[in-house]
């Protein structure tokens, strides 16, 4: 550091860097990836009865790998984006529940440990061949409970899910972030990542195709009904997005200035390309083409996947770029 000027870092206006951006997406794929294993669990008992929605399918198996480790990863991110990271434990046990960032830390906190849970309900049988048959019996333990953990995770995967967005929107210098648009939009948005992942994971590791056809590993079809719901969600992020721009250009003065970041610079290609040309356009494509094949169906999981990530990055540090 220059002992007469100081550290240039002082001048920079971004206060949150792109280990927040990661956070907040890994937060919100977590918590779509379980609304839509959940969800689509439940409407299969209510069209097929109890009795024959018992099996796994390949898109809940997916759900239930995925929540705990992308909500892992995500902490992980943000615990280092602290100033002491070994001091995080301070947060655990101080609560304000004035502030949006206390009540978030109380959601993860049950949040978490219950998803460790259900993927031990739900993943039984991949146990054994994982070296991990000595958990067996405890997931046959929690698997009694099922119903009250199925309940109580996506009830907090709403709240994860939303979360994620009041926690930026609460930046009250930023016009573009102080808005209530972005919690519906990062839920939405992470349902979109979730419904993604689920996909691609379901394809790769748990053999499903679209179709759950009796040579695949998802005899349910829960694959082909998360892809119908595909679309209406990616409807409802480009309405949130019309929506959020819309109220910044009539709010006026540095809120309508905001949207110069859709014109120019590094983070308007960041959206244009990042979001809307990959994430909106490659898995519209896929659908308008007709193509179903496990190529198609990755190649679209992996674009929405991008979509969000740019989405999260160009919120935070677009949103960041312009003051009240």
């Amino acid at each position: 550091m220059n002992n007469i000027w100081g550290d240039m870092s002082q001048y920079d206006g971004i206060t949150w860097h792109w280990v927040i951006a990661v956070y907040l997406f890994m937060a919100g794929l977590s918590a779509g990836s379980l609304l839509m294993g959940i969800g689509l669990r439940w409407y299969r008992g209510q069209i097929q009865g109890s009795g024959q929605s018992r099996g796994e399918s390949a898109v809940l198996k997916a759900a239930a790998l995925i929540a705990p480790i992308a909500i892992c990863l995500g902490m992980l991110c943000l615990v280092f984006d602290l100033t002491k990271p070994f001091h995080f434990w301070l947060i655990l046990i101080n609560y304000n529940l004035s502030s949006v960032m206390s009540i978030g830390v109380i959601a993860l906190l049950a949040y978490i440990p219950l998803t460790f849970a259900y993927a031990l309900v739900v993943l039984k049988d991949e146990l054994p061949k994982c070296g991990l048959g000595f958990l067996t019996g405890l997931a046959d333990s929690l698997g009694k409970l099922r119903g009250m953990l199925e309940g109580a995770l996506f009830l907090l995967s709403l709240v994860v899910g939303a979360y994620t967005g009041f926690l930026i929107s609460a930046m009250n210098a930023y016009p573009m972030l102080n808005t209530a648009v972005l919690p519906a939009l990062f839920l939405v948005s992470g349902l979109s990542a979730g419904a993604a992942a689920n996909s691609l994971l379901a394809v790769l590791m748990f053999g499903g195709d679209k179709h759950g056809s009796q040579a695949s590993g998802d005899h349910s079809g829960d694959l082909e009904r998360q892809h119908a719901f595909e679309l209406p969600v990616m409807g409802m992020e480009m309405l949130f997005l019309f929506m959020l721009f819309t109220a910044l250009y009539f709010k006026g003065g540095a809120a309508a200035a905001a949207l110069a970041s859709l014109s120019g610079g590094l983070w308007a290609s960041v959206f244009w390309i990042g979001v809307v040309a990959i994430g909106f356009g490659v898995p519209l494509l896929m659908r308008l083409s007709g193509k179903h094949g496990r190529s198609a169906m990755v190649t679209a999981a992996c674009a929405s996947l991008i979509g969000v990530l740019a989405l999260r990055h160009f919120i935070l540090y677009a949103g960041q770029s312009y003051l009240s």
